[in-house]
């Protein structure tokens, strides 16, 4: 669901462990989104400095996290500029922190590699790891994000952090949670063939090229095949443990949730036993109507009949006010049957003598009024189906949609699965 103005994009939170995960494991939505119009922001909880330095001139780095975060911060700045540009915060830093508490950092927990090739949590994860530090602040932090950005939807890793690593899993909960807590929907990354289904794939053939650049900025990471002439979207790399992964064609999300049903807008829209239901309360409401008015109509106010005329304007406003929001003649007309079989009873119950209905003027503008009310409410035309063409119409000029677009992935590692 998107709270956002028809009239501003659709603004979409990317939320990730590393730098690099967003650009291995999503890079082409991205993309993608931003060319199509998107206010795209990603959110990196940790600025991985217990990975891997793959590249001689880089080796020097390892085990030094300090240089090592140094480092990846200016690849992930290039990165996302190959992407074309998505703004960026760092968890815990400014926009994803609340403003009553000091910012902090929130450093890497490490992983290795387990004997099925998944990663496994570090024995030393550091006090001030993304694992050890409390889920709740992790979860306002990430809270602190949305609202920063006036998010529509967020997007992170599936339950299992798409390939085990611990930061991955503490993402997606603190993601998760936020979300909900904001009540804005949350996607999940997911396999394209992924077992479970998929809601949503985006195709990302199209900026091939941007995710390769992105991609290539990671030297201290990944090493990336070179280009395949006779394939130019071909696109794979070899991970640090030695396997080789390969961009896929789409990107697949699977929502947290299914999408809910619209509640319905009009008596057209409801199913059978609402309209029943609709009928019957309409009924209802005339008859307690009928009921206040046939008691009260009479009433003044010094010379103002402030009775009727208080009367009479409530009848006024449920018959016109049902008629125009639910464009229903069937609700209209049990509204207006219902305010005179309760005035008709109550007077049948006061017999010929009661002081309920008086042959005064009151008396003969609440006696006719409800019905006349009813018959123009019920006579004037339904213009809703003119209004539904002319707006279809006006739709075939709007600028250019897709599945990609921001509403699409409000909506969510797979194949791609990166790492620390």
């Amino acid at each position: 669901m998107s709270k956002a103005s028809a009239t501003r994009p659709e603004r979409v939170l990317l939320v990730h462990a590393h730098p690099d995960d967003e650009t291995l494991s999503s890079g082409g939505t991205i993309a993608t989104l931003l060319e199509l119009g998107a206010h795209v922001t990603v959110l990196t909880a940790t600025r991985g400095e217990r990975g891997e330095m793959l590249t001689a001139s880089l080796a020097p780095l390892a085990g030094d996290g300090p240089r090592v975060a140094a480092h990846r911060e200016t690849e992930i700045r290039a990165a996302l500029a190959a992407l074309g540009g998505p703004d960026h915060l760092w968890l815990g830093g400014p926009g994803a922190r609340p403003t009553d508490l000091p910012e902090r950092r929130y450093t890497d927990s490490g992983m290795q590699w387990g004997p099925d090739g998944r990663a496994q949590a570090a024995d030393d994860a550091p006090a001030d790891s993304l694992t050890a530090a409390d889920l709740g602040e992790v979860v306002d932090d990430v809270r602190a994000a949305i609202r920063s950005t006036m998010a529509d939807a967020v997007v992170s890793y599936a339950d299992d952090g798409g390939y085990g690593h611990p930061d991955h899993v503490r993402v997606h909960h603190a993601a998760r949670y936020a979300a909900r807590a904001e009540d804005v929907p949350f996607s999940m990354i997911v396999a394209p063939d992924d077992a479970a289904g998929t809601d949503l794939t985006v195709d990302v053939l199209p900026v091939r090229a941007k995710v390769r650049a992105a991609i290539e900025q990671y030297r201290s990471q990944v090493t990336v095949d070179p280009a395949d002439p006779a394939d130019p979207t071909a696109l794979s790399w070899v991970m640090p443990h030695g396997v080789r992964q390969h961009a896929p064609a789409v990107e697949a999300f699977r929502h947290d949730a299914p999408a809910a049903e619209p509640a319905p807008e009009t008596f057209a829209d409801m199913t059978p036993a609402g309209k029943v239901t609709s009928v019957v309360v309409a009924g209802v409401l005339g008859v307690l109507a009928g009921g206040l008015g046939t008691i009260t109509h009479q009433q003044t106010l010094g010379a103002f009949p402030v009775g009727i005329v208080l009367t009479t304007l409530i009848a006024v406003g449920l018959t016109v006010g049902v008629r125009l929001l639910y464009r229903s003649r069937a609700m209209v007309a049990a509204v207006g049957i219902g305010i005179i079989v309760a005035t008709q009873v109550l007077v049948a119950v006061g017999g010929q003598s009661s002081p309920l209905v008086l042959a005064n003027a009151a008396g003969y503008v609440w006696t006719f009024g409800p019905a006349v009310i009813a018959m123009l409410a019920l006579a004037w035309p339904d213009l809703s189906g003119l209004r539904a063409a002319r707006s279809d119409a006006g739709s075939t000029t709007s600028t250019r949609s897709g599945d990609g677009s921001a509403t699409g992935v409000a909506a969510r590692s797979g194949s791609a699965a990166s790492h620390e």
